[in-house]
């Protein structure tokens, strides 16, 4: 595992920012705790990427990026504010392309890779929008 690389460490700043916002009272869907909420798969995909990436269980995370992204993308945008879809679309290319440009899969895991949807990585990482930070908030 490759993931000590150069900028690995800005990346992992970069990351851990929208970590801060991603579960934001101000900021996630209505009602996505909520098993019956159509944003609930959303949200518990999102957050186990959170929590796959903090422990540093990298090998799985592709998956859990592809169900996050599918259920992004079937989410009706009547539920899911734009910010908060931008948000989170920016934050799974953060950890797609950390994933893949800082090796953080063993040889015999890469294969997992596949699972990264391609949009995830055609799309360049942006830090977190400037509309969305208030001051004091974190």
């Amino acid at each position: 595992m490759g993931n000590f690389n150069e900028g690995a460490k800005e990346a992992r700043r970069e990351i851990k920012r929208f970590q801060e916002y991603i579960n934001s009272p101000r900021l996630v869907p209505d009602q996505c705790y909520r098993m019956a909420s159509t944003t609930y798969r959303l949200v518990c995909y999102v957050n186990q990427v959170t929590a796959l990436y903090l422990s540093k269980n990298y090998s799985v995370i592709p998956i859990f990026l592809k169900r996050s992204y599918e259920a992004l993308e079937n989410t009706p945008h009547a539920r899911v504010s734009e910010p908060y879809r931008a948000l989170v679309l920016h934050y799974l290319s953060h950890i797609a392309h950390f994933i893949v440009d800082f090796e953080c899969l063993d040889e015999d895991e890469m294969h997992n890779i596949d699972f990264i949807p391609q949009s995830l990585l055609e799309l360049s990482p942006a830090p977190v929008p400037k509309d969305l930070e208030m001051p004091g908030e974190f």
